[in-house]
């Protein structure tokens, strides 16, 4: 689903900025009146009527809109996705973080709560407060698993 509206926001920044230099570079027909009533028609590409005025505007501000939405949704994808190689993640986190999701990697990715406890000789406030934050980055998910979690590595289509 993403890189379909991905597909589609990159087709309408093209279209727009086809339409904005196809605007801007064509040639208007201008029929100038003297004051003796003589008309003169001339091309020239310095002068724009409303409409083509509004659709250059229009252009700019989708390619401008587009082009920031594109740039930043990239950037946060590349921070936030579970798309990503969870190696590139680890300078990035803390060290108790990085101690707990190696465990995790460990034992296939899937592991409880209370072995994380026993494994990695924290506090179970502690445990648990440590898998909300990487649960906020994305990198993992908490299921009930009877009186304790399963904690399991996100993947790629979750």
């Amino acid at each position: 689903m993403k890189n379909y509206k991905t597909i589609i926001i990159i087709a309408i920044l093209t279209a727009a900025i086809f339409l904005m230099f196809s605007k801007l570079f064509a040639t208007q027909t201008i029929q100038i009146v003297l004051e003796t009533g003589q008309e003169v028609t001339t091309q020239d590409s310095n002068y724009f009527s409303l409409v083509n005025v509004l659709i250059m505007i229009i252009s700019s501000f989708l390619i401008g809109a587009l082009g920031v939405f594109l740039y930043y949704s990239e950037e946060l994808n590349e921070l936030i996705s579970p798309e990503k190689d969870h190696d590139q993640i680890m300078p990035f986190l803390k060290e108790n973080e990085k101690k707990i999701f190696l465990e995790i990697k460990k034992n296939a990715g899937v592991i409880l709560q209370n072995k994380l406890v026993q494994i990695s000789g924290l506090s179970k406030v502690k445990v648990a407060r440590i898998i909300l934050r990487l649960e906020r980055k994305k990198l993992v998910k908490k299921e009930r698993y009877g009186l304790t979690n399963k904690i399991i590595i996100q993947t790629i289509d979750e």
